[in-house]
């Protein structure tokens, strides 16, 4: 067990859904976002049910489904990134938690799987709504899984990554698309393939995806988001060996290398690429080296003194090699 009694990785038994961690949909007051993963962990109760939780709490709870300690390190430096300190909310923030996951531009941008685009779906408020589930998105996916023996792997994703950009791209006037959008575009992929696929046969079928995202269907066959998200599916067990920075890396260049696409920007009209570019043929370390640059340059000097010890270890002295990185002056 670690500490506070949550259950530690182990790929034999299947993760507790019951008692303490059966699911419970969230209250009025609870905080709900982008990230069906995070959503899933709060309503079974891995992280706290507010939403409201810390790098400790969220780094247990990473590793319990089947990420690696290199992974889950990343993935805390993100949260750093929209928290408050160790503190952060997966959905909407505060002056306690900061920014939050949902309203941060930094997980929640365009080309979205399963969610609108900020400027294709505003709401009353003068805001908009770029989480919660669109059918209309999420059919992209659906439908390339369909040709894909109903899975959702590697040629469904490489098909509906490539096709989410260009419709994004295409119809949203606010399009952009940099180094953060990237890495949330093609690590999404890996989530859904990887890490929810069941352990026992690594299959990442309509059932699965459905239970860790929250998609049910009404009585017409209409598929529709529950509010709140999903859960982590009962009898699910967690990959045998855990995924690792590597295999995420490996990933993204499966998706992205059949169809590249341009980082860059809508204004009036028209698309504007960014100066700098991933180019055609990035290797591993490529792509690694970018997601460490892209987290390190997009943190505060705050934020930035919190993370950087951790990533350095990961990214610079370790194997991979990249160059340490030296804020702009």
């Amino acid at each position: 067990m670690a500490s506070g009694g949550i259950p530690l990785y182990n790929p034999t038994v299947p993760v507790d859904t019951t008692g303490e961690y059966e699911y419970r949909p969230p209250g009025p007051n609870d905080k709900r976002g982008p990230c069906p993963g995070l959503n899933a962990l709060a309503n079974n109760g891995y992280i706290d049910r507010s939403g409201i939780t810390n790098s400790a709490q969220f780094g247990v709870a990473c590793s319990i489904i089947g990420i690696g300690a290199d992974a889950c390190t990343v993935l805390i430096a993100l949260a750093a990134l929209v928290g408050n300190g160790p503190v952060f909310s997966i959905g909407e923030g505060s002056p306690e938690t900061g920014l939050g996951v949902g309203k941060s531009g930094i997980e929640n941008g365009d080309t979205s799987y399963k969610s609108s685009d900020c400027a294709l779906n505003p709401t009353p408020d003068g805001g908009c709504d770029d989480y919660s589930f669109n059918d209309t998105a999420w059919s992209t996916t659906y439908n390339a899984a369909q040709s894909n023996g109903n899975l959702f792997n590697m040629p469904t994703f490489t098909a509906s990554a490539y096709d989410r950009y260009i419709n994004s791209r295409a119809n949203n006037p606010d399009f952009f698309f940099g180094p953060m959008q990237f890495i949330f575009h093609y690590v999404t992929p890996a989530l859904f393939d990887l890490v929810f696929s069941n352990g026992t046969d690594g299959m990442p079928t309509e059932e699965i995806e459905n239970t860790w995202i929250g998609i049910t269907k009404d009585e017409n066959g209409q598929r529709l988001g529950i509010p709140g998200g999903g859960r982590i599916p009962d009898n699910w067990y967690p990959r045998k060996i855990p995924v690792n920075l590597i295999d995420g890396a490996k990933y993204i260049l499966g998706l992205y290398l059949p169809h590249p696409v341009e980082f860059g920007v809508n204004i009036n009209g028209r698309f504007f690429p960014s100066l700098y570019q991933l180019g055609a043929s990035p290797t591993t370390k490529d792509i690694l080296c970018l997601i460490y640059n892209t987290i390190c340059g997009a943190a505060s000097v705050t934020t930035l003194s919190m993370i950087a010890a951790d990533l350095n270890s990961i990214f610079v002295s370790g194997s991979i090699g990249c160059t340490s990185y030296t804020p702009k002056a």
